[in-house]
């Protein structure tokens, strides 16, 4: 019996999952592909493909394109609460000293904790607006992408939870309200100038990355 209820608490997890990195990156990059799915969840296509499939089944996720999918109103409404949960966490995370790809690790490790914990957890911290992704706690993101941007300064607002993006930033060191400079824009493809150094961000992680003008 215990080994059932662990199979039914592992599937509702891993399309919790699934969803919620549909919704990310569709708030962020306006559509969610089969090989960003599979990266971000350490799958592969196949393997996403499958598990896709039964939630287009289940009517939680829809089919734009070949490999591509949005979220149903009632897929959304699913993810929405789960993504809620996972950047309560993420502040908490960044409180005791994870930088922002541990903070969205861990947070995913911990987001399908009980809701009175996330509660309590929330109320904690002072029920903050905003994740240390820059993301609000509970609504979709706003911003201009990168991949979008005209050259001039433009200063980081927020990030999509995604590990190939955070994993770029922590690598060059880049965060929310840091200030660059865009010299160039090539089919989405971004060289921007960071204290001193010139970076060319990949269309894939400038789309997850938001910025505002510095007028």
């Amino acid at each position: 019996m215990v080994e059932d209820i662990r199979g039914v608490r592992s599937t509702k997890i891993a399309k919790e999952d699934y969803l919620m990195a549909i919704k990310i990156f569709n708030d962020f990059y306006g559509e969610a592909s089969l090989t960003l799915i599979a990266n971000e969840l350490g799958v592969t296509p196949a393997t996403a493909h499958k598990v896709i499939e039964h939630l287009e089944n289940e009517n939680y996720v829809v089919k734009l394109s070949r490999g591509i999918y949005a979220l149903t109103s009632s897929g959304d409404e699913i993810a929405g609460k789960i993504l809620s949960k996972h950047r309560i966490l993420e502040v908490f995370l960044g409180i005791l000293g994870f930088n922002i790809l541990e903070a969205h690790v861990y947070a995913h490790e911990l987001e399908h904790v009980n809701d009175t914990v996330i509660d309590r957890i929330y109320n904690m911290l002072g029920r903050p607006m905003t994740c240390p992704h820059g993301n609000p706690i509970t609504g979709k993101p706003e911003g201009m992408r990168l991949s979008r941007s005209y050259p001039g300064s433009v200063i980081i607002t927020n990030v999509a939870e995604s590990k190939i993006v955070l994993n770029f930033l922590v690598q060059h060191k880049l965060g929310i309200n840091d200030r660059l400079t865009v010299i160039r824009r090539r089919k989405g493809n971004v060289t921007v100038e960071f204290n001193g150094k010139q970076i060319t961000i990949d269309e894939s992680i400038a789309s997850g990355i938001m910025v505002t003008e510095v007028k």
